[in-house]
Protein backbone atom coordinates (compact mmCIF):
# COMPACT_ATOMS: atom_id res chain seq x y z
CA UNK A 1 0.00 0.00 0.00
CA UNK A 2 1.41 3.34 -0.96
CA UNK A 3 0.42 6.78 0.26
CA UNK A 4 0.29 9.45 -2.86
CA UNK A 5 0.62 13.23 -2.41
CA UNK A 6 -0.98 14.97 -5.50
CA UNK A 7 -1.82 17.89 -7.39
CA UNK A 8 -5.35 18.03 -8.86
CA UNK A 9 -6.57 20.15 -11.60
CA UNK A 10 -9.53 21.98 -8.60
CA UNK A 11 -7.00 21.76 -6.10
CA UNK A 12 -4.34 23.61 -7.59
CA UNK A 13 -5.76 26.86 -7.28
CA UNK A 14 -6.21 25.98 -3.16
CA UNK A 15 -3.78 28.51 -1.00
CA UNK A 16 -3.80 25.94 2.31
CA UNK A 17 -1.42 23.07 2.07
CA UNK A 18 -3.87 20.82 2.92
CA UNK A 19 -6.58 21.62 0.27
CA UNK A 20 -3.44 22.07 -2.24
CA UNK A 21 -1.40 19.03 -1.83
CA UNK A 22 -4.09 16.41 -1.08
CA UNK A 23 -3.34 12.83 0.07
CA UNK A 24 -4.18 8.97 -0.74
CA UNK A 25 -3.93 5.72 -0.62
CA UNK A 26 -3.13 3.02 -3.53
CA UNK A 27 -2.58 -0.39 -4.06
CA UNK A 28 -0.87 0.93 -7.22
CA UNK A 29 1.96 2.82 -6.92
CA UNK A 30 2.82 5.66 -9.40
CA UNK A 31 6.15 7.48 -9.89
CA UNK A 32 6.64 11.13 -8.85
CA UNK A 33 6.06 13.62 -11.93
CA UNK A 34 3.32 11.26 -13.43
CA UNK A 35 0.50 12.41 -15.06
CA UNK A 36 -2.77 10.20 -14.59
CA UNK A 37 -6.27 10.40 -14.40
CA UNK A 38 -8.52 10.19 -11.57
CA UNK A 39 -12.06 10.80 -10.03
CA UNK A 40 -12.03 14.47 -8.03
CA UNK A 41 -15.87 15.42 -7.47
CA UNK A 42 -17.74 12.35 -8.88
CA UNK A 43 -15.42 13.81 -12.54
CA UNK A 44 -12.71 12.35 -14.22
CA UNK A 45 -9.47 14.83 -13.77
CA UNK A 46 -5.61 14.70 -14.65
CA UNK A 47 -3.77 14.67 -11.90
CA UNK A 48 0.06 15.04 -11.10
CA UNK A 49 2.00 12.68 -8.24
CA UNK A 50 4.12 14.85 -6.37
CA UNK A 51 5.29 11.94 -3.80
CA UNK A 52 5.11 8.21 -3.07
CA UNK A 53 5.51 6.34 0.13
CA UNK A 54 5.26 3.40 1.69
CA UNK A 55 1.64 3.13 3.71
CA UNK A 56 3.48 2.19 6.82
CA UNK A 57 5.35 5.47 7.19
CA UNK A 58 2.30 6.85 8.33
CA UNK A 59 0.88 3.83 9.95
CA UNK A 60 1.17 5.67 13.67
CA UNK A 61 -0.63 8.93 12.68
CA UNK A 62 -3.31 6.69 10.49
CA UNK A 63 -4.11 4.20 13.65
CA UNK A 64 -4.23 7.15 16.29
CA UNK A 65 -7.02 9.19 14.05
CA UNK A 66 -4.44 11.79 13.69
CA UNK A 67 -5.02 11.19 9.82
CA UNK A 68 -7.77 10.64 7.09
CA UNK A 69 -7.15 9.27 3.68
CA UNK A 70 -9.26 8.57 1.23
CA UNK A 71 -8.67 5.37 -1.43
CA UNK A 72 -7.55 6.64 -5.05
CA UNK A 73 -10.33 6.85 -7.58
CA UNK A 74 -9.15 6.28 -10.99
CA UNK A 75 -10.67 6.70 -14.13
CA UNK A 76 -12.12 3.33 -15.25
CA UNK A 77 -12.98 4.28 -18.92
CA UNK A 78 -11.19 6.02 -22.01
CA UNK A 79 -7.63 5.83 -22.86
CA UNK A 80 -6.28 6.81 -19.67
CA UNK A 81 -7.87 4.33 -17.41
CA UNK A 82 -6.87 2.12 -14.74
CA UNK A 83 -3.92 4.62 -14.16
CA UNK A 84 -2.39 4.57 -17.51
CA UNK A 85 0.21 7.21 -17.36
CA UNK A 86 -0.89 10.93 -19.47
CA UNK A 87 2.48 12.47 -19.07
CA UNK A 88 5.66 12.45 -17.48
CA UNK A 89 7.22 16.22 -15.77
CA UNK A 90 10.10 17.28 -13.90
CA UNK A 91 8.83 18.38 -10.26
CA UNK A 92 11.28 21.54 -10.98
CA UNK A 93 8.97 21.74 -14.10
CA UNK A 94 5.43 21.73 -11.82
CA UNK A 95 7.08 24.05 -8.89
CA UNK A 96 8.11 26.58 -12.00
CA UNK A 97 4.61 26.81 -12.91
CA UNK A 98 2.98 26.96 -9.27
CA UNK A 99 5.26 29.78 -9.13
CA UNK A 100 4.46 31.37 -12.06
CA UNK A 101 1.39 29.74 -13.36
CA UNK A 102 0.94 32.61 -16.16
CA UNK A 103 3.92 30.88 -17.54
CA UNK A 104 2.38 27.52 -17.97
CA UNK A 105 -0.29 29.32 -20.66
CA UNK A 106 3.05 29.83 -22.64
CA UNK A 107 4.36 26.34 -22.73
CA UNK A 108 3.83 24.20 -25.62
CA UNK A 109 2.84 20.77 -23.43
CA UNK A 110 -0.69 20.68 -24.01
CA UNK A 111 -1.41 18.78 -21.30
CA UNK A 112 0.20 21.84 -18.71
CA UNK A 113 -1.90 24.58 -20.66
CA UNK A 114 -4.93 22.53 -19.65
CA UNK A 115 -3.91 21.48 -15.99
CA UNK A 116 -2.57 24.94 -15.20
CA UNK A 117 -5.71 27.66 -14.42
CA UNK A 118 -5.51 31.13 -16.89
CA UNK A 119 -4.15 34.23 -14.35
CA UNK A 120 -7.32 36.08 -13.24
CA UNK A 121 -8.34 39.32 -14.43
CA UNK A 122 -7.44 42.22 -11.55
CA UNK A 123 -11.21 43.08 -11.36
CA UNK A 124 -11.96 39.66 -9.39
CA UNK A 125 -11.59 39.36 -5.43
CA UNK A 126 -9.69 36.46 -5.45
CA UNK A 127 -6.12 36.37 -3.69
CA UNK A 128 -3.56 37.08 -6.79
CA UNK A 129 -1.82 34.92 -8.46
CA UNK A 130 1.38 36.30 -7.27
CA UNK A 131 0.41 35.60 -3.63
CA UNK A 132 -1.12 32.18 -4.09
CA UNK A 133 2.09 31.18 -6.47
CA UNK A 134 4.65 31.96 -3.49
CA UNK A 135 2.34 29.91 -1.14
CA UNK A 136 2.49 26.94 -3.44
CA UNK A 137 6.30 27.21 -4.44
CA UNK A 138 6.97 27.33 -0.42
CA UNK A 139 4.58 24.17 0.24
CA UNK A 140 5.81 21.91 -2.76
CA UNK A 141 9.25 22.72 -1.42
CA UNK A 142 8.63 21.59 1.66
CA UNK A 143 7.13 18.36 0.32
CA UNK A 144 10.04 18.00 -1.75
CA UNK A 145 13.04 18.78 0.81
CA UNK A 146 11.17 16.88 3.79
CA UNK A 147 13.37 15.63 6.27
CA UNK A 148 11.63 12.31 5.36
CA UNK A 149 12.42 12.24 2.21
CA UNK A 150 16.23 13.46 2.30
CA UNK A 151 16.40 10.80 5.03
CA UNK A 152 14.92 7.75 2.39
CA UNK A 153 17.16 8.80 -0.68
CA UNK A 154 19.47 6.55 -1.81
CA UNK A 155 20.54 7.57 -4.73
CA UNK A 156 23.90 9.30 -6.33
CA UNK A 157 21.44 10.74 -9.27
CA UNK A 158 18.24 10.80 -10.79
CA UNK A 159 19.18 8.07 -13.41
CA UNK A 160 19.96 5.48 -10.35
CA UNK A 161 16.49 5.78 -9.01
CA UNK A 162 15.45 5.51 -12.59
CA UNK A 163 16.70 2.49 -12.92
CA UNK A 164 15.57 1.26 -9.52
CA UNK A 165 12.20 2.39 -9.72
CA UNK A 166 11.56 0.57 -13.37
CA UNK A 167 13.65 -2.61 -12.81
CA UNK A 168 11.31 -3.20 -9.98
CA UNK A 169 8.44 -2.71 -12.16
CA UNK A 170 9.80 -4.93 -14.35
CA UNK A 171 10.96 -6.96 -11.56
CA UNK A 172 14.20 -7.58 -12.36
CA UNK A 173 16.23 -9.69 -10.16
CA UNK A 174 19.50 -9.93 -11.59
CA UNK A 175 22.65 -9.09 -10.60
CA UNK A 176 25.05 -9.75 -13.21
CA UNK A 177 24.67 -9.20 -17.05
CA UNK A 178 21.22 -8.52 -18.90
CA UNK A 179 18.76 -7.31 -16.52
CA UNK A 180 21.18 -6.24 -13.81
CA UNK A 181 21.23 -2.54 -12.35
CA UNK A 182 24.59 -1.80 -14.33
CA UNK A 183 23.23 -3.32 -18.00
CA UNK A 184 20.28 -0.62 -17.16
CA UNK A 185 22.48 2.35 -16.22
CA UNK A 186 24.67 1.26 -19.50
CA UNK A 187 21.72 1.46 -21.83
CA UNK A 188 19.64 4.44 -20.08
CA UNK A 189 22.86 6.41 -20.26
CA UNK A 190 22.45 6.37 -23.83
CA UNK A 191 18.83 7.72 -23.68
CA UNK A 192 17.31 10.61 -22.79
CA UNK A 193 15.48 10.60 -19.17
CA UNK A 194 12.52 11.75 -20.44
CA UNK A 195 12.70 9.48 -23.46
CA UNK A 196 13.18 6.78 -21.26
CA UNK A 197 9.99 7.64 -19.02
CA UNK A 198 7.67 7.96 -22.47
CA UNK A 199 8.56 4.28 -23.69
CA UNK A 200 8.25 3.34 -20.10
CA UNK A 201 4.89 5.17 -19.86
CA UNK A 202 4.06 3.64 -23.59
CA UNK A 203 4.83 -0.12 -22.14
CA UNK A 204 2.83 0.23 -19.19
CA UNK A 205 -0.32 1.79 -21.59
CA UNK A 206 -0.51 -1.39 -23.36
CA UNK A 207 -1.75 -3.44 -21.04
CA UNK A 208 -0.58 -6.33 -22.20
CA UNK A 209 1.28 -8.98 -19.70
CA UNK A 210 4.67 -7.60 -17.18
CA UNK A 211 6.79 -9.42 -19.55
CA UNK A 212 5.35 -8.59 -23.16
CA UNK A 213 5.64 -4.66 -22.08
CA UNK A 214 9.40 -5.62 -20.65
CA UNK A 215 9.83 -6.47 -24.35
CA UNK A 216 7.99 -2.94 -25.75
CA UNK A 217 9.86 -1.03 -23.67
CA UNK A 218 13.39 -2.66 -24.93
CA UNK A 219 12.62 -2.46 -28.26
CA UNK A 220 12.30 1.45 -28.03
CA UNK A 221 15.20 1.66 -26.29
CA UNK A 222 17.06 -0.68 -28.43
CA UNK A 223 15.19 1.15 -31.60
CA UNK A 224 16.41 4.59 -30.38
CA UNK A 225 19.80 3.50 -29.53
CA UNK A 226 20.01 1.46 -33.18
CA UNK A 227 19.05 5.09 -34.39
CA UNK A 228 20.88 7.61 -32.81
CA UNK A 229 24.37 5.51 -33.36
CA UNK A 230 23.85 5.90 -37.26
CA UNK A 231 24.03 9.68 -36.97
Amino acid sequence: MHILTILTKRSVREILKERKFLKFYSSQNFTPGMMIEIIDGNKKSPAIILKSEPASDYKEEIRMGRMEIKKLKLSKTGPWAEGAVIDFFDLAEIKKYLKEPASAQKSSNEHIKNFFPKPLKKNEKKISAEENSKKGMADISEILSSKTLKKEKKYNNPVQEMVDTIRNYFGEKARYGYGSFSYYIGMFKQVPERDIWQFFGEAKQSKKSLFQQKKIFWYKMGKYIKEKNKT
